[in-house]
C-alpha cells in the first residue's frame, strides 16, 4: 500500500516538475528547430510532455556541451 502510494506521488512530481520547469525551454528550442510549426498556442492541443522532454534533454546538452568546453 504504502509503495503505491509513493510510486504514484514520484509519478506525479516527475510528470509536474517536467511540465512547470522544461516546457518552455522545451517550447522555445522546438519552435526554432521547426521555424515556428510546433508546438502550436496552448489553447491548441499538443503533446504537452513531448515539449517538456526536449526541454530536459536540451538542458542536459548545454550541461554536457559546457562542461567539455570547460576543459574538464
Amino acid at each position: 500500500m504504502i509503495e503505491g502510494i509513493f510510486n504514484f506521488v514520484a509519478s506525479w512530481l516527475v510528470e509536474v516538475l517536467l511540465t512547470v520547469v522544461f516546457y518552455w525551454p522545451g517550447w522555445l528550442v522546438l519552435r526554432l528547430v521547426t521555424v515556428g510549426r510546433y508546438p502550436p498556442r496552448l489553447e491548441q492541443p499538443h503533446n504537452v510532455v513531448f515539449v517538456s522532454t526536449i526541454g530536459f534533454a536540451a538542458l542536459l546538452a548545454a550541461l554536457t556541451i559546457g562542461y567539455q568546453l570547460s576543459g574538464s
